[in-house]
């Protein structure tokens, strides 16, 4: 009987370096790849900025428009304000805006976007950063039939229409994607608010 349970703890202790082993190694894997996928993720958004305002020579994200201190509340709770960018020319001289946003009612989640707005007032191009929506439905607002319409939309208020686009500011929206639609809308119109509000004449 001492045997047995001599042996039992052994194989307890055993078990517990084994398990110590292990997390630690994960541990390190996880320090390890952290910074790299960080890096990355850095490196595709700062893409997808220079896509929505390809005449910029380069960008300076503006401070005091994310976080609780933030000069800007949004109207809707659901959209979060990720950046506000100063897109320059090769002088220094700003050529409009990159707003980065976040809306929370996506059919998936999040739907994060960024849009470029321009010192005329006008939309220079819209892309989806990430989201998780419904392939072949939601997932379609990351295709350039439905993102190539912003470009050139004067910033102000967007709509969508399920009938076939009548007006400056309408947007066909995604067919059987009513929900990713609105959340994309409501994300751009925030953006549009803040340059407006906060940007415009700057």
């Amino acid at each position: 009987m001492a045997k047995s349970k001599s042996s039992a703890f052994k194989n307890i202790i055993v078990l517990f370096v084994i398990a110590l082993i292990s997390v630690s190694i994960l541990a390190v894997l996880n320090q390890i790849t952290m910074e790299p996928i960080a890096k990355a993720e850095e490196e595709a958004r700062a893409e997808i900025y220079r896509s929505v305002y390809s005449d910029a020579a380069e960008f300076e994200e503006l401070l005091g428009f994310t976080g609780e201190s933030s000069s800007y509340a949004p109207a809707d709770d659901s959209i979060t304000i990720n950046a506000v960018l100063a897109a320059k020319d090769k002088s220094g001289s700003i050529l409009g805006y990159v707003i980065d946003a976040t809306s929370a009612n996506g059919y998936g989640g999040d739907v994060q976007i960024a849009v470029g707005i321009s010192n005329e007032g006008a939309l220079t191009a819209f892309s989806v950063i990430s989201a998780s929506e419904t392939p072949g439905l939601g997932a379609r607002a990351s295709e350039d039939e439905f993102a190539s319409q912003f470009a050139g939309m004067p910033a102000e208020e967007i709509v969508f229409t399920k009938t076939g686009k009548s007006a400056p500011n309408e947007i066909d929206a995604i067919s059987g994607a009513t929900i990713t639609t609105t959340a994309v809308t409501t994300a751009v119109n925030e953006a549009i608010n803040l340059y407006n509000t906060m940007l415009k004449g700057e």
